[in-house]
């Protein structure tokens, strides 16, 4: 399939929001490719030609994104940025699964451990969910500037059309926000 303009894209999601469930198909071609990007990078640090977990977490967030009732995207960039929030929200929730079972327990499926691999991914996971959380509190726009960029894969210059501020409250706000979620990573407040 041929790439879609934005605004074609954009016009997409709408009917697919508004209840034209026919077109679906056809949403999710056209979306794939990008999701499948944005999933590598959720998972960056996976072991290179390992790309089940990537098409793994595409699967699993458009699942999520069927079931969802009365959901609202506005255009082509809302729609990824949601995504990337649903992909961090998959990642944190296999991550909390790995580490809930007893360790001698072997891991549900494989399809459990495409994503989340290993128990140190799953401690990093969560430990940068928690660094997150802790953020959001003091800053939500910062959180929400880490999530694009870590999770969404988007530029500084797209994060600051996104949350509307200026490149440069951007890149203040980028240089903060990673010190910021270091010492709460760390642990040494």
């Amino acid at each position: 399939m041929a790439p879609l303009e934005n605004l074609d894209l954009t016009r997409l999601i709408q009917r697919w929001t508004n209840g034209e469930k026919e077109i679906e198909q056809e949403l999710f071609e056209a979306l794939y490719d990008t999701l499948h990007g944005l999933a590598l990078k959720c998972l960056r640090r996976e072991a290179p030609g390992r790309s089940l977990g990537a098409t793994a977490l595409v699967h699993e967030a458009y699942i999520r994104f069927r079931r969802a009732q009365n959901l609202t995207i506005n255009n082509r960039d809302h729609f990824f940025a949601l995504a990337s929030r649903v992909m961090r929200r998959i990642l944190v929730d296999r991550a909390r699964a790995r580490q809930s079972r007893p360790r001698l327990e072997p891991p549900i499926s494989g399809y459990e451990t495409a994503i989340v691999p290993t128990d140190v991914e799953a401690e990093e996971i969560i430990a940068v969910d928690r660094a997150l959380g802790d953020l959001s509190r003091q800053s939500p726009r910062q959180a929400r500037l880490v999530e694009l960029r870590y999770f969404g894969g988007y530029s500084l210059e797209e994060c600051a059309a996104l949350l509307q501020v200026s490149e440069k409250t951007a890149q203040r706000d980028w240089q903060v926000a990673r010190v910021r979620l270091r010492i709460s990573i760390d642990g040494t407040r």
